[in-house]
């Protein structure tokens, strides 16, 4: 049996490259979105960051459905052996961050669009395709921000249980994404 971090239990390059691409993305989508409030309503500090959240947004978007589109082709190592409530566990996390991944994006969208708001995202504007709706939007806006913080929380969760496999079990797991 080959050792965790040998070639053969890494994950693909593209699988790797998608990984740590969503996540700088969703970096920068926080960062921007917390660093608006330092600029005044108005000015082109705030407009930039409002601006590059909704990109780095967009990007996770189309980052995670690459992401999903080559986990589906691309083979994957066998999951590392362990007790199977840290099996279940890890399963449940990576979906429930799937799926926030892909949900948050299009609640900030749907939420944005539909208080008649246009979207400019790589110099492309989204524009309104419905009526405005401001208490769906404001609806969205609040899903939006309440997976946030379950974002914050998962992303926490998953980074310390790498760093519990890396330093507690030693087992080296951190290296599949490496």
């Amino acid at each position: 049996m080959n050792a965790v971090g040998s070639v053969d239990q890494r994950y693909n390059a593209v699988l790797r490259s998608l990984h740590w691409l969503v996540f700088l993305a969703v970096v920068v989508a926080v960062l921007t979105i917390e660093l608006q409030d330092v600029y005044a309503k108005g000015t082109p500090g705030r407009l930039l960051m409002r601006t590059t959240h909704y990109v780095a947004g967009f990007s996770v978007l189309m980052l995670m459905t690459l992401r999903l589109l080559a986990r589906a082709v691309l083979s994957t190592p066998a999951a590392v052996p362990g007790a199977n409530w840290m099996q279940v566990s890890a399963r449940l996390a990576h979906l429930a961050l799937y799926v926030l991944m892909l949900a948050m994006p299009l609640l900030g969208i749907a939420s944005v669009l539909l208080a008649g708001k246009p979207i400019d995202i790589y110099g492309f504007v989204l524009t309104p395709p419905v009526q405005m709706d401001r208490a769906l939007s404001k609806s969205f806006k609040n899903f939006h921000e309440i997976g946030a913080t379950f974002v914050y929380i998962l992303v926490g969760l998953h980074a310390a249980a790498a760093l519990w496999h890396q330093f507690v079990l030693k087992d080296h797991i951190f290296r599949r994404v490496l």
